[in-house]
């Protein structure tokens, strides 16, 4: 999942910073926490010059969430007023890389076994 947030009145370094600490202090260990990476950019990179006179090409800061982090990072932001935008709610590729080795590994004509 991607999300990205604008710059307000809060910098954009700092609110980066809060996240990162929020997921470090929530998941102790490195493959659980939440946000995969991040980055900056501006919008002068994608938007056409008439967009560009209206917005005057804000910077935002993009994070790359994993799918055990969707709701928290949602909910993190959402509790402290942070706003933000949802790009797309796909999985990561490396996410999708590790889904399709878990289903190739399977074996599909296994009989499964019953339990009780």
């Amino acid at each position: 999942m991607r999300i990205r947030i604008y710059e307000t009145n809060l910098d954009l370094e700092t609110v980066g910073d809060m996240l990162w600490q929020a997921d470090t202090q929530a998941n102790f260990h490195p493959d659980a926490r939440w946000i995969h990476s991040s980055s900056t950019t501006s919008e002068e990179d994608w938007i056409s010059a008439e967009i560009k006179k209206v917005h005057k090409g804000r910077i935002y800061k993009e994070f790359h969430i994993r799918w055990i982090g969707r709701e928290a990072i949602i909910m993190w932001r959402t509790s402290n007023q942070i706003p933000f935008e949802v790009i797309t709610f796909e999985n990561l590729p490396e996410e999708d890389d590790a889904i399709d080795d878990s289903i190739s590994q399977r074996d599909i004509n296994e009989i499964p076994e019953q339990l009780n």
